[in-house]
């Protein structure tokens, strides 16, 4: 099957609209979705309610334990972990774009919690196993439409990428603890 191309509608800048040093989960953030036979780019809070009261928002969902409906693309040129604070690494998919694309899932508005969208995550790709175990899941281009449409298993979307694939910044050590954050 041929694969079918999906026209975002990237608005302004974009691309650079997250500061590593302050956003990440439980700040807004801009993704596309599938809504009226088109793709739409909305602003959602970045991180599901949390599952129990009092605790932590869900803003990383191991791809094998999450079904996926309601997927999103959450646009990012660069991606990494904060490690008390302090980033611990940068990386960024070596593309000709403006901007890639991670998986996600998103949630409209409920009366107790904004609309909001946690992102996916894999087993590191072979650029970023020496950083951590797990990342954020990258969509490929010629993917977003059946990302978005759900017309493939995830196993088939969320597949690891070639070695040289990503530029990363940052000394090669794991971190036992840390938070991810996206800059799109």
């Amino acid at each position: 099957m041929e694969a079918r191309a999906v026209a975002l509608p990237v608005n302004g800048s974009l691309a650079m609209s997250f500061d590593p040093a302050v956003d990440g989960p439980g700040k807004l953030a801009k993704v596309m979705i599938w809504r009226n036979g088109a793709s739409e780019q909305i602003q959602l809070k970045w991180g599901f309610e949390p599952l129990e009261p009092g605790g932590r928002v869900v803003s990383l969902l191991q791809s094998e334990r999450w079904a996926v409906r309601n997927p999103c693309l959450v646009i990012a040129n660069e991606f990494g972990l904060k490690v008390d604070g302090a980033v611990s690494y940068r990386a960024s998919l070596r593309t000709s774009e403006a901007f890639f694309c991670l998986a996600g899932l998103w949630r409209p508005k409920t009366e107790y919690w904004p609309g909001s969208f946690a992102v996916f995550t894999v087993e590191a790709y072979p650029d970023l196993a020496p950083y951590k175990d797990r990342h954020v899941a990258v969509v490929r281009p010629e993917q977003w439409y059946d990302w978005l449409m759900a017309t493939k298993p995830k196993e088939d979307i969320l597949t690891s990428f070639p070695e040289g694939s990503f530029t990363v910044r940052g000394p090669q050590a794991k971190a036992a603890v840390g938070d991810l954050f996206a800059r799109g």
